[in-house]
């Protein structure tokens, strides 16, 4: 799995380069599903190149143990024939071959074991591949979460004990000088001559309420007189009774 775990690199580190440079979350999934399909690329190149040269040893293999074959039917013919030398150096021509065809085969065993890896190693990124396609809103959304989640705490972790609460104090602090400075500056920037009718319109007020409380006192001073006499009358005519 050497090839994932390279892409599996090259991706967090292109996520990890693009969240310190605050990028945006899509664009760090645009560029990692981006490297993932150069990798697929790269990947399916060398697996063309790998079979390509397969096939290449294969048919050198087959050609060499051809080859082998037709010297070893030739040191037969000579040896036949009486020619033993002859057979003799056909049987070497022989032997270099399968000596060559041993090695091809040696070379195909190992080549078929890569190729067979890779072929693996490329069906478990195209999936990946897909997936990361087709879950890329959902990707997204969590990606977005977690970062915003990271800068909080960080946020957080920037904040000493208390320091919050005092900061509001020191605010609401300036915010009430600033209120009394208002005030003060508009209590400079009356016109004395509207200062001065205020306050007569104040006095003026003031008479007018005195007036009318002397008014309800006097109209509450009349309507009790009646009730007194009424009360003197019944009292003068229970003794007269009473004689």
């Amino acid at each position: 799995m050497e090839w994932l775990q390279r892409i599996s690199r090259v991706v967090r580190s292109q996520i990890n380069s693009l969240v310190e440079e605050t990028e945006d979350p899509e664009k760090i999934l645009d560029n990692a599903i981006a490297a993932m399909e150069q990798e697929l690329i790269a990947m399916r190149q060398a697996l063309a190149q790998a079979i390509a040269t397969n096939k290449s040893a294969q048919r050198q293999l087959a050609h060499h143990q051809k080859a082998a074959q037709k010297w070893y039917e030739r040191a037969q013919m000579s040896l036949d024939k009486g020619n033993e030398p002859l057979a003799r150096e056909a049987l070497i021509n022989r032997q270099s071959y399968q000596t060559q065809a041993q090695g091809l085969e040696q070379q195909l065993k190992q080549q078929n074991q890569v190729i067979t890896k890779v072929k693996q190693d490329l069906r478990n990124l195209e999936h990946k591949y897909g997936e990361a396609k087709t879950k890329k809103s959902l990707y997204l959304a969590r990606l977005r979460s977690a970062m915003a989640s990271q800068r909080l705490q960080e946020i957080m972790g920037n904040l000493q004990p208390g320091s919050s609460s005092s900061v509001f104090e020191q605010i609401e602090a300036k915010i009430l000088e600033l209120e009394a400075q208002s005030e003060l500056t508009q209590s400079y920037n009356v016109d004395p001559l509207e200062k001065q009718f205020a306050i007569l319109e104040n006095h003026h007020q003031i008479d007018e309420q005195l007036t009318d409380l002397k008014a309800k006192k006097l109209v509450s001073s009349k309507l009790e007189q009646p009730s007194v006499i009424n009360s003197e009358i019944e009292e003068i005519n229970t003794k007269i009774d009473q004689i």
